[in-house]
């Protein structure tokens, strides 16, 4: 690995430490559910509430991160994410109610929001062609840092609360003791103040020397030359990013390529992974599995998830996203549809409904064939791609615009899960399944290619 590949890849790994807190944070909250709803009494909407009321401050902060970034720069908008992470952990870590930790959700889902609109097209911008090309960068440090979080946090609610047999107050406490232990935002802050400026931005203010500097560190004299004039050419004569209105176009009023980034991040959420990841533990207890196994269960999938994140780095050089995205999906449904299947079979029992051992096992492995599926394509691609997307000109606001509205469908997939599944698990993941299908049919006929892409 040569000097500039080092570099390129200490920065990226400050940079997507907002993934790795996202990751712990939803996990966290997997664990803590089971124990927080019959503590607090919560009916099915609450649970949505307490779930889902972190992910509109997420979307709020990637909304107004785009804005924020033309006049403060990008690693100050992460060094502003890193304080609110860290003043929402903190306050969930005092909260006593209901109320006080959703207000300490939505401050920490701010910043972790805006990290999310900013970080992809930092890492594309800061990467040379050679390894961005691949997104294997990319994927690495963003979304295998959110699992191998999450993982950590399954672990710790699994030993801390169901091992020992108290599934109220163990989940309770393990997500409160976490939060206030982790200070991750804070080391997200500290790590964002050693930041080089993306070489874009620098070019966009008029500051080439600055641009040249940063540039000769990421890769060769030579190549960081002809880089340079590339940027220059990119960035034109503007020389501050776009507002909303530059996002304007013939399609329905905007550009078909920001509807297609739109597309992309929406159907990422549509196809129900939010579920899996906050839902996993209270959704196998619903269908008659034990504490320790809905534990076990949930820890499994996300150890498939950590594979699945290791296949998408070996393999993401080599196949073009837009065949990775539709297979993807495809497979996604696949796993979806057996899901939907084999909860429309569970038969009532005296606490809830319950699954037969057969049922039971291909369910499980339904599970685990969407989580691998999703984990190679659908989760680390789209956001290599909504990197990639976009001319340097409206890469911040269209970003920004499309992560707002994943955060958004992330919340309302999570807030209206529990309503759906109170319908029958059955009818919910039919849902999921159409989204999936419908996710195949973008990719094959609207989304296009990125990788190669000179950025």
């Amino acid at each position: 690995m040569s000097s500039g590949t080092r570099y390129v890849t200490l920065v990226a790994l400050l940079a997507a430490l907002g993934g790795f807190l996202f990751g712990g944070d939803t996990s966290t909250l997997n664990g803590a559910i089971p124990g927080i709803t019959p503590l607090l009494e919560l009916t099915a909407g609450q649970v949505g509430f307490v779930a889902a009321v972190g992910l509109l401050g997420a979307a709020a902060g990637a909304w107004f991160a785009g804005p924020i970034v033309v006049r403060i720069g990008r690693t100050r908008v992460m060094g502003i994410a890193g304080a609110l992470i860290a003043a929402g952990s903190r306050g969930a870590a005092l909260a006593g109610g209901v109320v006080p930790l959703g207000i300490s959700r939505v401050l920490t889902g701010l910043g972790i929001g805006a990290a999310s609109a900013v970080v992809p097209s930092y890492i594309t911008e800061i990467s040379p062609t050679r390894i961005r090309g691949g997104a294997r960068l990319h994927v690495a440090v963003r979304h295998r840092a959110g699992t191998v979080r999450g993982a950590a946090q399954q672990l710790g609610g699994d030993f801390g609360g169901g091992r020992r047999g108290c599934a109220a107050g163990g989940h309770v406490r393990v997500a409160v003791d976490v939060r206030h232990r982790r200070g991750g935002g804070a080391i997200y802050f500290l790590a964002t103040r050693a930041l080089p400026h993306s070489p874009h931005d620098l070019v966009r203010q008029g500051r080439d020397d600055e641009a040249r500097e940063v540039l000769a560190k990421l890769e060769p004299r030579e190549d960081a030359d002809e880089r340079l004039s590339g940027i220059r050419e990119s960035v034109g004569e503007q020389k501050t990013t776009p507002t909303l209105s530059d996002l304007r176009g013939p399609v329905l009023g905007l550009k078909p390529i920001v509807w297609a980034g739109i597309a992309l991040a929406v159907l990422q959420q549509l196809v129900g992974i939010s579920v899996v990841k906050t839902y996993s533990n209270a959704l196998w207890q619903a269908v008659g599995f034990g504490t320790n196994a809905a534990f076990g269960i949930s820890i499994a999938t996300v150890g498939v998830s950590i594979v699945a994140t290791i296949i998408a780095i070996a393999i993401i050089d080599k196949v073009p996203r837009r065949a990775m995205l539709g297979f993807g999906a495809i497979a996604c449904a696949i796993g979806l549809g057996v899901l939907a299947w084999a909860f429309s079979q569970a038969a009532p029992g005296v606490e809830g409904p319950t699954l037969d051992r057969d049922t039971g096992i291909i369910a499980l492995v339904a599970v685990n064939v969407f989580a691998l599926a999703f984990g190679i394509t659908w989760g680390p691609v789209m956001w290599v791609m909504l990197g990639e997307l976009f001319d340097s000109n409206l890469r911040v606001t269209a970003v920004a615009v499309a992560t707002a509205l994943n955060w958004a469908f992330n919340w309302l997939v999570t807030r209206t899960f529990p309503l759906l599944a109170a319908e029958g698990l059955g009818l919910a993941y039919r849902i999921y399944t159409a989204f999936a299908v419908l996710a195949a049919l973008f990719v094959w006929k609207f989304l296009p290619e990125t990788g190669g892409r000179r950025i």
